[in-house]
């Protein structure tokens, strides 16, 4: 079911966005050579209760983690451990906020500094904000979610890279996961009629090369089956009167 959220709905979302947006930049600050994901899941975790607010994301299939963090290959659904960051590795971190009754999602991809960046990886990165970028702007009343589809898929591939296809991005609000579904890739013009107080979690998921996928031992963890780099962007966003406003910052 797809739920039409109201103002008020949007103001709450907001605000938990807001505290979203700051838990997500002191994280990625602690992202340095010598700190492990643990460390930093900890750390996430112990901010949201000072701020007031719950990860949801325990609340899915008794995850034991308020985050989920990928390194390199890691794709999605990493689960925090004690490996030690080195420079240049590629960390991604996931997090879901519970405001009040209120879910948003939240994922960023950095480089661990220390070193120069590869331009490689740089311009890997830089596809991957490009693309949540253009499939935001996509997210228009009276257009279809395939619209915001195409737009991560072509921007994606026309860089040369590979958009995951097993894991969407969703409705999200008033449920963790609400409809509809969001994959990376789609036509124009297909998929359900884009409304105002819809809110989504639109996700660019993506790697350098193949985008065969495989899951861990401990049961979460998705890597490419390459091992190669692989990315996520993600942004909670509102479709309103004024078009789509991102929650997440």
């Amino acid at each position: 079911m797809i739920y039409i959220k109201s103002k008020e709905d949007i103001k709450n979302l907001k605000e938990g966005g807001k505290l979203s947006a700051k838990i997500m930049d002191d994280a990625l600050r602690m992202a340095v050579p010598g700190v492990s994901t643990l460390e930093i899941n900890n750390s996430i975790e112990e901010q949201m209760r000072k701020l007031g607010v719950s990860p949801w994301f325990k609340e899915i299939d008794k995850y034991p983690y308020a985050t989920c963090i990928a390194v390199n290959d890691g794709w999605v659904h990493g689960m925090p451990s004690s490996y030690v960051l080195k420079a240049s590795d590629v960390i991604s971190i996931d997090l879901g906020v519970k405001y009040g009754k209120y879910y948003v999602d939240h994922c960023w991809t950095v480089v661990v500094p220390g070193t120069d960046v590869d331009p490689t990886v740089s311009k890997f990165l830089k596809t991957g904000e490009y693309a949540l970028n253009l499939a935001i702007k996509s997210f228009v009343a009276g257009s279809r979610v395939g619209n915001i589809s195409n737009a991560m898929q072509t921007t994606v591939q026309n860089a040369g890279y590979s958009v995951i296809r097993e894991y969407t991005g969703h409705g999200v609000g008033l449920k963790a996961h609400e409809d509809p579904l969001i994959p990376c890739y789609g036509t124009k013009g297909a998929g359900q009629l884009l409304k105002i107080g819809m809110v989504f979690a639109i996700e660019v998921m993506y790697a350098i090369k193949d985008p065969k996928i495989v899951v861990g031992s401990d049961g979460w963890t998705v890597s490419t089956k390459d091992g190669k780099l692989s990315g996520m962007f993600e942004h909670t966003v509102a479709l309103t009167e004024n078009g789509a406003e991102i929650l997440t910052i």
